[in-house]
């Protein structure tokens, strides 16, 4: 279906699966098929009852700010600050997680009728890990200690969603902002 080449094993493992479910589909038309490319999951329920704690050191950006944070890590490394991007670091997509479970719902509603429908869930603006950074500090009143580091193989300068297709087939579109998520998300953790 004209993808891009991945630019690291996990895009080409994602691109794969879509493939083999596509192919799934085409040898059985009563197959009904959701896929959705959500970007950079973050945030917590408002409540702050629900949110994501991991084990150990953090793979993603908000838990590990997050740890930073309450200073149960000392310091985040910001992989690059060379990227051709406003101030060096990568952007990203990044979506609240309460606008990801509404797009999840409304693609229920969608496979009602066999097919396969492909869903990108995502802002459509992109946030530099220095944005991240910086909003979490100003909306929650603390400070992010950081140092650069080497960028990691297989990153891109940019990445983030056109949700212009699941805005027009799903009714669906992300309303919360990167203030949102970085507010949520601490919301969650200060209390954990």
């Amino acid at each position: 279906m004209g993808r891009g080449r991945a630019s690291n094993a996990y895009g080409s493992t994602k691109a794969t699966i879509e493939e083999m479910l596509e192919n799934l589909y085409t040898s059985d038309k009563e197959w009904t098929i959701s896929l959705l490319r959500y970007f950079n999951p973050v945030g917590a329920h408002e409540t702050g009852l629900i949110g994501e704690n991991p084990n150990g050191i953090p793979n993603n950006l908000m838990p590990y700010i997050q740890k930073v944070a309450k200073g149960e890590i000392k310091e985040l490394s910001v992989f690059g600050n060379d990227y051709n991007t406003k101030d060096g670091t990568g952007v990203r997509d990044y979506i609240h997680v309460t606008d990801l479970a509404v797009g999840h719902t409304k693609a229920l509603e969608k496979i009602l009728t066999p097919g396969v429908y492909i869903h990108n869930l995502g802002t459509g603006k992109g946030y530099s890990v220095l944005d991240i950074i910086k909003t979490f500090e100003k909306v929650n009143n603390v400070k992010i200690p950081y140092k650069i580091a080497p960028r990691r193989p297989g990153d891109l300068a940019e990445f983030y969603a056109d949700p212009t297709k699941a805005k027009k087939e799903l009714d669906w579109e992300a309303k919360r902002d990167i203030e949102d998520m970085c507010r949520d998300s601490w919301n969650f953790i200060k209390n954990v």
